[in-house]
C-alpha cells in the first residue's frame, strides 16, 4: 500500500543533458553519478540546484529506489527499498532541511555514499530527489519510506558498481529492420536492437551496425549507443537507429557489433563480444518496374528470333535437300523480318546492360 501511494514519474535516463529541468523553473546537475567503486569505500559528491525562475522557492531532497520502466530508457522512481537487491538509498547521507533560493540563484549541496565493508560485487542504484514540497515521512527516517504529493521535481540518479567478481553477461534478444522490403527511394531503413542484460550490474554496449551491398562492399557504418546508455541488471533496453540514402538497389547485409563490460584493470571481467545479422532489400518501383519490363521484352524477342531463325532453317534445309516445294511445309517469306529482330534484340541488350552498369555505380 505504502508503494502505491508513492509519486511514480519517469524521466529520460542517460541520454539527456548533464543539467535536466523539470518546469522550466529548476535544474539539477549532474543528472547521473556513475562510479566504479570498493567495498569500505566512501564517496564525497555535490549535487548543484538552481531556481531558475523569477520568484523564490524552496527545495526539499529525498532519496528513491529507480527501476527501468519499459525498454525505452525511461526509470521509474519508487519507495526506498522497493528494489531491495539493487538498493543503495541506505548508503546516502544527505541533508534534511529544506533550502531556499532566490531568483536566478543555484547552491551546491553536498553529500557522502558510504559503501558497506561486506557489499557484494554487483550494481546497486538510487536516485536524490529535489523537489517544491516536503516529503511526508513514513516510518523510520525519510530514506525509509517519502512519499511526495503533487509537486515539481526532478532528481540526480546514482549508480555504483562494486568491484569484483560481478555477472557481466548480456544477449541480443532482437536486430531487425522496420520493413524486409523498400519500394520507393529516398528509403529510410529503421534498425532496432534489442540487448538483455542477463547480470547483476549496469553495462553500456556500443559499437557499429555495418551495412554490405550484395557484393559484400561496405557502404555505411552506424555507431550504436555512442552517448553510453546503460542497460540496466535483468532488463532489456531498445535502441533504434537509422540509415536514410537517396538511391539504392538489391539486396543488403547489416551487422550488428557490440562490446560491453568492464576491463580487468577497473576490477571488471574483461571485455565481452556481441554480434547479429540481418538483411533487407531495397527494390525501388521506378527502377524495379523498367528493368522488369526490358527483360520480358528480351526474353519475347527472343523466342520470337528463335522461331523465325528456326523456319529460315528450315527452309533452307528443304531448298538444299532438292524437296519439292509441293511437299515443303509452308513457310511465310519473310527475309528481312529475322535482320530487324536481330538488331531490336542487341539494341535492347545493350541498353539493359548500361542500365545495370549504371545502378552498379549508384549502389
Amino acid at each position: 500500500m505504502h508503494n502505491k501511494k508513492f509519486l511514480l514519474f519517469f524521466l529520460i535516463l542517460f541520454f539527456i543533458p548533464q543539467g535536466f529541468i523539470f518546469g522550466i523553473a529548476t535544474r539539477i546537475s549532474p543528472i547521473r553519478i556513475d562510479r566504479l567503486v570498493f567495498p569500505g569505500q566512501v564517496l564525497e559528491e555535490k549535487i548543484t540546484i538552481a531556481n531558475l525562475s523569477d520568484s523564490p522557492a524552496t527545495y526539499y531532497f529525498y532519496l528513491a529506489d529507480f527501476r527501468a520502466a519499459g525498454e525505452m530508457g525511461e526509470a521509474e522512481l519508487v519507495a526506498p527499498g522497493t528494489e531491495k537487491e539493487y538498493s543503495l538509498v541506505s548508503w546516502i547521507k544527505i541533508t534534511g532541511e529544506p533550502i531556499e533560493l532566490g531568483p536566478k540563484e543555484e547552491k551546491e549541496i553536498s553529500f557522502q555514499i558510504k559503501i558497506p565493508d561486506n557489499a557484494s560485487p554487483g550494481g546497486y542504484y538510487g536516485a536524490i530527489v529535489a523537489a517544491t514540497t516536503p516529503p511526508q515521512v513514513r516510518g523510520e527516517g525519510r530514506e525509509r519510506g517519502a512519499i511526495v504529493g503533487i509537486a515539481q521535481q526532478t532528481a540526480c540518479l546514482v549508480l555504483l558498481q562494486i568491484a569484483g567478481p560481478v555477472e557481466e553477461e548480456a544477449m541480443v534478444r532482437e536486430f531487425s529492420t522496420d520493413k524486409d522490403f523498400y519500394f520507393q527511394i529516398p528509403f529510410e531503413v529503421k534498425f532496432i536492437s534489442r540487448i538483455q542484460n542477463l547480470g547483476n550490474v549496469h553495462i553500456k554496449p556500443s559499437g557499429i551496425i555495418e551495412i554490405k551491398n550484395q557484393f559484400g562492399k561496405t557502404i555505411e557504418t552506424i555507431p550504436v549507443n555512442p552517448e553510453g546508455a546503460n542497460v540496466l541488471p535483468k532488463t532489456i533496453r531498445r535502441f533504434e537507429n537509422s540509415w536514410k540514402r537517396d538511391t539504392g538497389f538489391g539486396k543488403y547485409t547489416a551487422s550488428l557489433a557490440l562490446t560491453y563490460g568492464t576491463p580487468p584493470d577497473r576490477g571488471g571481467q574483461g571485455i565481452k563480444s556481441l554480434y547479429a545479422q540481418t538483411s533487407f532489400w531495397i527494390l525501388p518501383l521506378k527502377i524495379v518496374l523498367p528493368i522488369t519490363i526490358g527483360i520480358l521484352a528480351f526474353v519475347i524477342i527472343f523466342i520470337l528470333f528463335l522461331r523465325f531463325y528456326k523456319q529460315l532453317a528450315i527452309k533452307t534445309a528443304l531448298e538444299e535437300a532438292g524437296i519439292p516445294p509441293s511437299l515443303r511445309i509452308r513457310v511465310r517469306k519473310r527475309p528481312a523480318l529475322p535482320l530487324i529482330l536481330t538488331f531490336i534484340l542487341i539494341l535492347l541488350a545493350i541498353l539493359i546492360i548500361f542500365a545495370l552498369i549504371y545502378l552498379l555505380f549508384l549502389i
